[in-house]
C-alpha cells in the first residue's frame, strides 16, 4: 500500500476560522438572568469558536446588552482577554443608523457590519434606495477601516445583491451570504451563492426545512430552522465552494426555532424546497420558557457536534482561539 508522505497530509488540512453567532443562543439571552454577551463570549472560547457575531438590533443593542461607552469598553476587554475576534449585526441600511452602528463598532472593536435592507417593495426602489445608502457610509467606511456586509436575508436574491454591491462597487461594501435565507425568495441556495460569489466575505452556517404552517400572503409554506445536519440545505457543498473561493472565515448559527414565510409564489422543484413533516411548524418563541431554553441549547450541542464532524471528515481544521 502506498504511504502518503507528511507533507501530502499536510497539505490535505484546510485551515479555517469558525465565529458563533449570538442567535444561536437566543432564548439563553432573552430568558436567561444569568447568561449575557459575557456567557456568551466565555462560552465560544470554551467550545472552540474563534470569534463571536453579536446581535445588535433594536433597543439596549440587544445582544450585545447596552448602550453605553462604558459597557463597550467592557466588550472589548472580554473580547480582547478571551482572544475573540468580534463582527456585530444592525438591520437598516439608513445612513443615521449606520453611522452610529459603525460607532460602535468601533468602540467593541469590531471588524465588521452586517446590515441589510429595510425598504419595502418595489423593487427598483428597494435597490436603489439602497444603493444610495451605501455609497453615503463609504466615506465612514474608509475612516474607520471597518467592513459592511449587505446580507441576502429574506428580501432581496443572489443576482440582486451583486447587482447593487456592483454598482456601489469599493472594497469595504461586501456580501454576507446566509446559507438559507434565499429560501424565503424561493431560491436555490447554490444559484445564490454563484451570483454572489464574488463578493462573499462572511457567512451564516445553518439549516432548514419547508413546512407546511399558518397561512400568510404568500400562502401557507415556511422555512423552518433545523439542527445542523438535519435539514436540507447542502451545507458541505456550500462549505466547499466558498472554501475554493478563497473564504476563509465561517460562522454557525444555530437557527432551531425560527420560522419564516416563503415569500414566492413561484418554488423550485427540487430537494432543498421538498416539503418536511407536512403539518409541522414550530416558532420556538411560542414555547414555554424552560422548554425554549432546554431544547434551543440541546438543538445548539445537537448542531455544532454534526458540524465538527462533518468538517473533520473533510480536512478542515478549525482554529484555536
Amino acid at each position: 500500500m502506498m504511504q502518503m508522505h507528511p507533507s501530502n497530509r499536510e497539505d490535505r488540512v484546510k485551515p479555517i476560522e469558525m465565529h458563533i453567532h449570538s442567535f444561536s443562543l437566543r432564548f439563553q439571552f432573552k430568558y436567561r438572568t444569568d447568561f449575557d454577551v459575557f456567557s456568551f463570549i466565555a462560552l465560544a472560547k470554551v467550545q472552540g469558536f474563534t470569534g463571536v457575531n453579536i446581535s445588535a438590533n433594536g433597543p439596549g443593542y440587544r445582544d450585545l446588552g447596552g448602550t453605553t461607552d462604558a459597557h463597550f469598553e467592557k466588550v472589548k476587554d472580554a473580547l480582547l482577554s478571551n482572544g475573540m475576534r468580534c463582527e456585530i449585526d444592525t438591520s437598516d441600511t439608513c445612513l443615521e443608523n449606520l453611522l452610529k452602528m459603525l460607532d460602535v463598532a468601533g468602540k467593541v472593536n469590531a471588524e465588521c457590519l452586517r446590515v441589510y435592507t429595510k425598504y419595502p417593495p418595489p423593487l427598483q426602489s428597494q435597490i436603489s434606495r439602497t444603493v444610495d445608502d451605501l455609497r453615503a457610509v463609504i466615506p465612514a467606511l474608509e475612516r474607520s477601516g471597518t467592513t459592511l456586509v449587505f446580507e441576502n436575508h429574506e428580501d432581496f436574491q443572489g443576482k440582486v445583491i451583486a447587482d447593487i454591491l456592483n454598482q456601489v462597487h469599493h472594497p469595504l461594501i461586501r456580501a454576507l451570504y446566509d446559507y438559507g435565507n434565499s429560501q424565503m425568495v424561493g431560491e436555490e441556495p447554490l444559484d445564490a451563492l454563484e451570483a454572489m460569489a464574488p463578493f462573499v466575505s462572511t457567512v451564516h452556517v445553518k439549516d432548514h426545512v419547508v413546512v407546511v404552517g399558518p397561512a400568510h400572503a404568500w400562502g401557507n409554506l415556511w422555512v423552518q430552522g433545523v439542527p445542523m445536519g438535519q435539514g436540507r440545505l447542502p451545507i458541505m457543498e456550500q462549505t466547499k465552494r466558498l472554501y475554493e473561493n478563497g473564504l476563509r472565515r465561517f460562522c454557525f448559527e444555530n437557527v432551531w426555532g425560527y420560522a419564516a414565510p416563503l415569500k414566492s409564489h413561484q418554488v423550485p422543484q427540487s430537494h432543498c424546497f421538498g416539503i418536511d413533516q407536512a403539518s409541522h411548524f414550530l416558532n420556538g418563541s411560542d414555547l414555554p420558557t424552560e422548554q425554549a431554553i432546554d431544547l434551543e441549547w440541546k438543538a445548539f450541542e445537537q448542531a455544532w457536534g454534526w458540524y465538527k464532524t462533518a468538517l473533520t471528515q473533510q480536512h478542515y481544521r478549525i482554529a484555536t482561539p
